[in-house]
């Protein structure tokens, strides 16, 4: 199974990185945190060749709206089928430049404790281009077009959008993953406000239970594939007012993976410059 760590943890976040184009009636803040997802299959949607999957899902993201913030992901599934077991371990290791002008990434992807995919390189975003200069798999450069985001820009946008009353929110991507060539076409819809819950005895209802939320569904689309009218996978989440998420649905067409937050530190944000 293939998954996009940079992705989902950009999803579980919003980092002040650009203005969007359209003006909005506030600016998105981001909590600093440390977050544990235990995810299992959804026996309601497919996942035929496979008679059980569950994973793990941790990441930790700090840093200020001034330096840039960094997302450490690590997503292990098991993946038991007729023929035995296969553990996946995915680990991510990213930095975005708060004003959205760089981006870092390192991605490695382990089989059965075996390196089996690695990707390492940086974005550099200029006036009529982002370049990004890759390490690994193979060292190389290309240019993609201007108006791509990085992923917690990305997810900045959609804040932004669901805060001002927003629908739709469309957008082409780059995260690195992929081989760290892919540029993924998304479109967002978001659900209605939900207003905040109180304490209802579940991981971080001391701060969440004080903040409003909205269900947020993603769509990837392949951009090499111009035929395409189906997503290559869908991401569901719930994102609060403060970019942390409690429950995340993962759907990749053939299976489909559910999770909830099963832990979470609130951790401290230091002050600009420091």
């Amino acid at each position: 199974m293939r998954t996009r760590p940079a992705v989902i943890a950009a999803a579980l976040l919003a980092a002040l990185a650009l203005i969007p184009a359209r003006a909005v009636a506030a600016t998105p803040t981001m909590t600093p945190h440390r977050a544990v997802y235990d995810l299992e299959l959804d026996p309601s949607k497919g996942g035929e060749a496979m008679n059980d999957v569950t994973g793990r899902l941790v990441f930790e993201t700090s840093g200020t709206n001034c330096d840039g913030w960094t997302v450490n992901t690590r997503f292990v599934t098991r993946i038991t089928g007729g023929r035995g077991s296969t553990i996946n371990d995915l680990r991510s290791a990213t930095w975005e430049a708060a004003d959205g002008s760089a981006y870092r990434f390192v991605t490695q992807n382990f089989i059965n404790e075996t390196l089996s995919e690695e990707t390492n390189g940086i974005a550099s975003r200029f006036d009529d281009e982002v370049s990004i200069n890759l390490r690994e798999p193979e060292q190389g450069r290309f240019s993609i077009g201007k108006s791509v985001l990085f992923p917690t820009q990305h997810v900045q946008r959609i804040l932004a959008a669901a805060i001002a009353g927003e629908k739709i929110v469309t957008a082409d991507i780059f995260d690195g993953s992929e081989t760290g060539r892919k540029v993924y076409a998304t479109s967002t819809v978001i659900g209605p406000r939900r207003e905040p819950a109180g304490n209802t005895g579940r991981p971080g209802d001391d701060v969440l239970g004080r903040l409003a939320s909205w269900i947020v569904t993603i769509g990837y689309f392949d951009t090499e594939d111009a035929e395409a009218t189906t997503p290559s996978y869908e991401f569901t989440y719930d994102l609060f007012e403060n970019g942390v998420s409690r429950e995340i649905t993962l759907d990749y067409g053939d299976f489909t993976l559910v999770g909830e937050l099963s832990s979470i530190e609130f951790l401290d944000q230091p002050a600009c410059g420091k």
